[in-house]
């Protein structure tokens, strides 16, 4: 999508957005309190594409794949069971500059309905460009 904006000169510039793809997961916490609906409402009102999703109790292997660089710390073996305590929602989500809109979303998830929350906070998205070709890979087997 090509976008213009004005400058104060009057003049045109042209204003790129990218397409991107990124990896987002509605934790457990968000089917036991009921806002699994709410948060999708929220992904379709930033007008971020589902391109595919998987939703059910994940693979201990599929979850630790998306969290290995947690893999060393004290809470990682606590923090995959509390992922497969429930089921989840693995999204492939695509759209204009998508990693940045996801995180936008997550932040604004967590602060409305789950504020103060360290672990039950709801969602997660990845950080950057590598972490969702890292995530989208493991979880659905395929490339970014």
């Amino acid at each position: 999508m090509i976008t213009f904006s004005q400058n104060f000169n009057n003049r045109y510039t042209p204003s790129f957005q990218a397409y991107e793809k990124t990896f987002v997961m509605l934790k457990p916490d968000s089917f036991n309190r009921k806002l699994d609906e709410i948060i999708m409402k929220r992904i379709a009102e930033k007008k971020l594409d589902v391109l595919k999703q998987w939703e059910g109790v994940a693979p201990r292997k599929k979850l630790e794949g998306n969290y290995i660089r947690h893999k060393d710390k004290p809470f990682f073996s606590e923090w995959i069971d509390f992922l497969q305590s429930g089921k989840i929602r693995a999204l492939l989500i695509g759209g204009e500059d998508a990693i940045e809109a996801a995180n936008a979303l997550k932040k604004s998830v967590r602060q409305d309905l789950a504020p103060g929350q360290k672990r039950f906070n709801l969602i997660h998205s990845s950080d950057d460009t590598a972490s969702a070709e890292r995530e989208i890979h493991n979880f659905f087997d395929t490339d970014a």
